[in-house]
């Protein structure tokens, strides 16, 4: 009897997502996720037409991951405490997959992954546009770029091995940064 394959976009999602957790991104090829998942490497190509578009799929997951979490943590949330718990949730997403993350807070190689980055452009708009951090004028841009730079900055660090100490102490420094940052904030 033949053994039935049941491949899925689901699976090949999953399955990158995992390789990249285990490995890094540098090593991943499509024929590395064929062997994982125990097909040919064609059959990865009935999902993807190149491995840039494997991986920009799996971004595009973790940027929609933090969204739906976004989406729940925020609710009745303004000001303040909404741009605290965002940065919180954007750094955690990031801890629960740091090899992914280097390459998303990463502009060169973000730029490559079309629609991740416009998703994750799209996510702080919104954020922004709610909180009115988004009109005009060069105070509100100036101080929505340090609050940017600040959530990006320090995940970058953090997860560069930059920042030393323990876990509660980084969160505990990573919490005056942000409150530091968004006390900038004309909210």
């Amino acid at each position: 009897m033949v053994k039935r394959r049941t491949l899925t976009r689901e699976k090949v999602l999953m399955q990158v997502g995992q390789l990249i957790a285990e490995r890094g991104i540098d090593q991943l090829t499509i024929r590395e996720v064929a062997a994982a998942l125990d097909v040919r490497p064609q059959s990865i190509y009935n999902y993807v037409s190149s491995l840039n578009e494997l991986i920009d799929q799996v971004g595009l997951r973790f940027v929609t991951d933090l969204e739906s979490r976004l989406l729940t943590q925020l609710v009745g949330l303004a000001g303040d405490q909404a741009l605290m718990v965002f940065a919180q949730e954007m750094r955690q997403a990031c801890h629960r997959q740091p090899n992914l993350a280097c390459l998303l807070l990463d502009p060169h190689q973000l730029m490559t992954l079309s629609r991740t980055h416009a998703a994750l452009v799209t996510l702080y708009q919104r954020l922004f546009t709610s909180l009115h951090l988004e009109e005009q004028g060069q105070a509100r841009s100036a101080a929505a770029t340090l609050y940017r730079s600040v959530v990006f900055g320090f995940i970058v660090q953090e997860l560069g091995g930059f920042l030393h100490g323990t876990p509660t102490q980084l969160d505990q420094r990573f919490d005056q940064v942000l409150q530091l940052a968004i006390a900038q904030l004309p909210i």
